[in-house]
């Protein structure tokens, strides 16, 4: 993404790609628009879980109550709010741990199970190079978001 931004717009292009497009273009609107819900649809799909495993908590006579559930919807986000503004690394946290956890979980274990349950790591052929150079390509990945994380936060911290 990156590269296709710095072509179309060169040595001018933004921090975020959405920052470079017209205003007055009906598809630039689209496309801000669709970059500003995604991540509230993904922290919607991210919190659910939590929220399931605090109600999981409260006793019987409130597990099915509906201002019980609101209420503890509720103050999941008031409480993630908070720390959000309480830290003031904590973009640059959520990077780092980002950088690590993501690419472990979506990459790197998906692809290392894949070869030990399916065998095929035994015989070398074009799908073990395939999962192979996907493993290496992550594990760089992983080691250059981990290390610019990192980077991040102690510029961040001897600025203050």
């Amino acid at each position: 993404m990156a590269i296709i931004g710095y072509l179309m717009f060169g040595s001018k292009v933004e921090s975020q790609v959405t920052l470079n497009l017209p205003l007055n273009k009906i598809s630039s609107k689209i496309a801000i628009y669709t970059t500003l819900v995604n991540p509230m649809c993904k922290f919607a799909l991210i919190a659910i879980p939590i929220t399931n495993a605090l109600k999981n908590l409260l006793p019987r006579t409130y597990k099915n109550n509906r201002i019980a559930n609101i209420f503890m919807s509720t103050f999941l986000v008031i409480s993630i709010v908070i720390v959000t503004l309480a830290l003031p690394f904590f973009g640059s946290l959520m990077s780092l741990v980002g950088a690590f956890l993501t690419i472990t979980a979506s990459i790197l274990l998906p692809c290392t199970c894949y070869l030990k349950i399916s065998g095929s790591y035994r015989k070398i052929g074009f799908e073990t190079i395939a999962i192979v150079t996907i493993i290496l390509v992550a594990i760089v990945m992983g080691i250059s978001g981990t290390y610019t994380s990192i980077v991040e936060l102690v510029q961040k911290s001897s600025n203050n």
